[in-house]
């Protein structure tokens, strides 16, 4: 049995990897015959916000449905939120998303018990159970912890975009337009720097034409960015719009209390620049000053001892 067991896994590790490398090729064999019968603007049109997940053909993602994987619709609306917050707007993002989790969670702990068998003949074997474990924990954690990482590069933009993007609106409102008419227009050049928040402002748009108060489609709007200023955005708006003062007065003094966050944001990051040179200065920097001061005196001190 101890000379069967691995076999067997190198069985199953080869059929996995077999696995894989037939749905990619199902999916580029797909994407060929796409590109051939539709024109190449269409074909070649981009995914805003790289909504789709790298996505794969339909008959490939119906296997990987979060219904068929017994997935609560509390949990799929959850994970429909995340990946929205982390830039992934498409229709089948979830079921992406469960396909490249699952194929994590094989092909990660496959391949490095194929390559634990590689160790040396005296390593003990609890040490490659060990790596074996660990590797399938870090499968688990991979996706959620990239999704993590994407919201908050994507935090950081919005925060970088959003005083702009009041200064946009205080511009329309001035000019004239209706609160959801400025946000109509300056989704369009919003779009330009921040495909991902474009995309968030025209899910809003669409909330408010499919019968949605404006308040509603903000609220939903800030819950999707996660950004604490849309939150005060909506906050402030619902009190102009509430007590009937001037919705672009108010705009103007928020655009420039973001404004003046955004310079303090600057100022912290330039004033942490400091102890962030501590460490390379005390690592790489100090030790080769102290050894250029240092080596002609050592050098001295040797020649008069002999």
């Amino acid at each position: 049995m101890a000379d069967v067991a691995p076999l067997m896994v190198t069985v199953l590790a080869f059929g996995a990897v077999a696995a894989v490398v037939f749905v990619v090729g199902q999916y580029y064999a797909a994407s060929v015959q796409l590109e051939r019968r539709l024109p190449t603007a269409v074909a070649r049109r981009p995914d805003i916000g790289g909504g789709s997940l790298h996505g794969l053909p339909h008959h490939v993602v119906r296997y990987f449905q979060a219904t068929r994987l017994g997935l609560s619709s509390v949990v799929r609306e959850r994970l429909r939120r995340d990946l929205i917050r982390a830039g992934y707007f498409g229709a089948d993002a979830v079921d992406n998303y469960m396909f490249w989790r699952l194929t994590c969670l094989v092909l990660f702990p496959t391949a490095v018990y194929l390559g634990s068998r590689l160790f040396p003949a005296g390593t003990p074997w609890l040490l490659a159970v060990a790596v074996v474990l660990l590797s399938i924990v870090v499968a688990a954690a991979g996706p959620d912890a990239y999704l993590a990482r994407r919201r908050r590069l994507l935090v950081r933009r919005y925060r970088l975009i959003f005083p702009d993007f009041l200064d946009l609106l205080v511009v329309c409102i001035d000019a004239g337009l209706t609160l959801d008419a400025a946000f109509d227009r300056v989704r369009e050049e919003i779009a330009k720097r921040s495909p991902e928040l474009g995309m968030n402002l025209e899910m809003m748009t669409a909330e408010m034409r499919a019968g949605r108060s404006m308040i509603e489609a903000l609220n939903s709007l800030a819950d999707r960015l996660g950004l604490d200023e849309a939150g005060s955005l909506v906050s402030m708006l619902r009190q102009s719009i509430e007590l009937g003062s001037d919705v672009g007065d108010a705009l103007r003094v928020f655009s420039d209390e973001m404004r003046d966050r955004r310079l303090l944001r600057a100022e912290e990051a330039a004033n942490k620049l400091t102890v962030k040179m501590v460490l390379p200065l005390g690592l790489f920097i100090f030790p080769v000053v102290l050894l250029v001061a240092l080596l002609p005196v050592i050098i001295k001190l040797l020649t008069v001892l002999r």
